[in-house]
């Protein structure tokens, strides 16, 4: 809360010439969304501010414009609309989440989880997805498409069995790649070939052992690992590796 010298000096003569001053040097339209004054309200924003000087004492280029609502985002009063970055995302199966945006709280099948510095953690929908940076938003598609192509691997690959050194597996093509999986009856592992361009040959991965699992989620977890593999854009991989974690700690 301001205390009482604090707003006795809003309406303070010089602060209001001073705070002109700096919506006349921004050309009275607020910096972040860029609304001017006959669409908004405008109000001037200090970038930092000293208990001993009165807010008219400071340089102008220690403020900037900003409508009232860009600049209660800056005082973290409303959550913001940018800023957000992408963690993981969960395909809870149907309609089971609910979306954590302030006045959304819509039923969700896609669990976006997201950070922001000042806010923490919020898990959004897939219309909501707007909290986050635009590179951010890009991501999200990709990763949202791998993740939804999820079932269509699993139920529409062709596994063929085997037999590899003397032991039985499965495998299936993806993209030029194999994916071998050995093992039965919730003790699986697997293994990743991948097919480098102008190379005949696959360099296999390490056979990763998984207990207690279903073929189905060993499945799954094979085709987000693949893709993390293969992808090319660290910040996609970095989801990806995200996404396989929280996969292993789901039991």
């Amino acid at each position: 809360m301001l205390n009482k010298k604090l707003k006795k000096a809003w309406r303070h003569k010089e602060w209001f010439e001073f705070s002109d001053k700096v919506k006349q040097r921004d050309n009275y339209k607020c910096l972040k969304c860029e609304r001017g004054e006959h669409e908004v309200i405008l109000q001037v924003h200090h970038e930092l501010y000293r208990d001993e000087k009165a807010p008219w004492e400071y340089a102008l280029s220690d403020c900037v414009t900003l409508c009232r609502g860009c600049h209660a985002r800056e005082h973290n009063l409303i959550e913001p609309d940018k800023g957000w970055h992408l963690l993981a995302i969960d395909d809870l199966g149907d309609l089971d989440g609910i979306c954590e945006r302030v006045n959304c709280n819509t039923p969700i099948r896609y669990e976006h989880l997201t950070y922001h510095p000042n806010w923490g953690y919020k898990v959004v929908g897939s219309t909501c997805i707007n909290h986050l940076t635009e590179k951010d938003q890009a991501l999200s598609s990709k990763i949202l498409n791998i993740y939804k192509g999820v079932t269509k691997f699993i139920n529409k690959s062709v596994w063929e069995a085997e037999y590899i050194f003397g032991r039985r597996c499965i495998e299936t093509k993806y993209k030029h790649h194999i994916i071998r999986i050995y093992g039965e009856d919730k003790k699986y592992s697997y293994k990743i070939g991948i097919k480098e361009k102008g190379y005949r040959g696959r360099d296999y991965t390490k056979e990763y052992k998984l207990k207690d699992r279903g073929l189905e989620e060993v499945q799954e977890l094979a085709f987000i690992a693949v893709n993390g593999i293969i992808c090319e854009n660290y910040e996609e991989r970095k989801v990806l590796k995200n996404i396989y974690k929280c996969l292993l700690k789901i039991k």
